[in-house]
């Protein structure tokens, strides 16, 4: 039953310096990354003449009932609107929660 514990401590960085040359270098190869794929977006819509006729399409549609023009419009408004009224409403919560604190 007697057994020797092995006891391993963790040490993520060896020095400070250490450390912000590995999160540097995390960073460029995450931003490289990110660039890349972004530039790989940015020429497929520059050079695609393949979506023409797809967004053609939902053009001639979205327009062709100004209703749904309308809700394609309006929706980020209503998205923003939704948002803020629930910030408001936790807003009014946490005032209420620090006035009902501060009676008793």
């Amino acid at each position: 039953m007697d057994h020797d514990i092995e006891v391993r401590s963790y040490s993520p960085a060896k020095s400070l310096g250490y450390a912000r040359r590995r999160a540097a270098m995390m960073l460029i190869v995450a931003t490289s990354i990110a660039a890349l794929i972004g530039a790989v977006i940015f020429v497929a819509v520059l050079e695609s003449e393949w979506m023409t006729g797809g967004f053609s399409k939902i053009a001639d549609f979205m327009f062709g009932k100004p209703v749904w023009a309308i809700v394609a419009a309006t929706s980020p408004l209503a998205a923003a609107l939704l948002v803020g009224y629930g910030y408001m409403q936790r807003a009014i919560r946490g005032r209420a929660s620090r006035r009902s604190e501060t009676r008793f």
